[in-house]
Formats: C-alpha cells, structure tokens, sequence
C-alpha cells in the first residue's frame, strides 16, 4: 500500500499556535523555560572543571595508595573528552558563520564535524597507548566516561553569566 501526494492535498495544514511567555508560565516554570547554558563552550569548560577536579582527586588518592600512573591517565582521560568537544564546536561555528540560512550545508557540516570528532578521539586513544606504557585503562576511561557524562550533566547546572 503506497501513499500518493495527491492525498493528503485536501487536508488542511495545521499551523502550530505559539505561546506567549504568560501562557507558557502555565505549563511550565520560569526556570524550566530559561536555557541551561548560553554557548556551547560552556560544555567543554565544565568538562575542564571536572577533569581538574578528577585530577585532584586522584593526587589525593596516590598520596596514600602511591599510584603515581593513575593521575595521568585521568589527565589523558579527560584530554580525550575536551580536545574532539573543541574541535566540533569550533567546525560548527565556522560554518555558521559563513553562511547559516543553508540547512543543507549545517547539516552536512554536523556530520563533519562528527567525523572529525570521532578522528581526534581514536587518534588521542591510540596516542595514548602509544606514548604512555602506564596507562591505567580503568582511570582513562572512567574519566573519559565522566566528560561525556556532562552533556547530560550540565543541564542540572545553570550557569549565570557576570
């Protein structure tokens, strides 16, 4: 059973009603409706802060269990997280700026950027077991988990601009 465009012509298009700021109030709160961040970069300096503070945490923790390897592996762990986030972002932008009334060409810009992403994620990766023999895999992927992790964690959080 096939559809033909011819049948759903004498149908009428329904335009969506949009609400003003009062109406939306009634179905939501005023905190719900105000963004959670403002600029994309907004992510990669929580994913900073939360590999910094991973970081520290982990030089308290080989203070008295003496794993020296593990610090930089969080470290590395977190670098896997910020460096392909930066590097979307920043693919993204620019072809925003050039032209942003195209959606062809920002979707095909995305996909990009993806690829490029993921690139810089397997090639940090590979670095990583490369240069660095000590690699403590739980401590590397556990943070790399947590960067990733604050896509979603970022939304509880509001940040307020000065």
């Amino acid at each position: 059973m096939g559809y033909n465009k011819n049948d759903f012509e004498d149908q009428e298009t329904i335009e969506p009603k949009r609400l003003t700021h009062e109406e939306a109030l009634k179905f939501f709160t005023e905190k719900e409706l105000s963004p959670s961040i403002s600029s994309p970069w907004d992510i990669v300096k929580f994913q900073t802060a939360l590999t910094i503070t991973g970081t520290i945490f982990t030089i308290v923790w080989s203070m008295f269990f003496g794993a020296k390897a593990d610090v930089v592996s969080v470290m590395l762990g977190g670098v896997l997280g910020i460096i392909p986030t930066s590097a979307f972002i920043i693919r993204v932008n620019l072809v925003k700026k050039i032209d942003s009334r195209l959606a062809k060409r920002f979707i095909s810009s995305l996909v990009y950027a993806e690829v490029i992403k993921i690139t810089l994620t397997l090639t940090i990766i590979i670095l990583s077991i490369r240069f660095y023999q000590n690699l403590n895999w739980l401590c590397f992927l556990g943070m790399y988990i947590i960067t990733l992790q604050s896509y979603w964690l970022i939304g509880f959080i509001k940040f307020k601009k000065l």
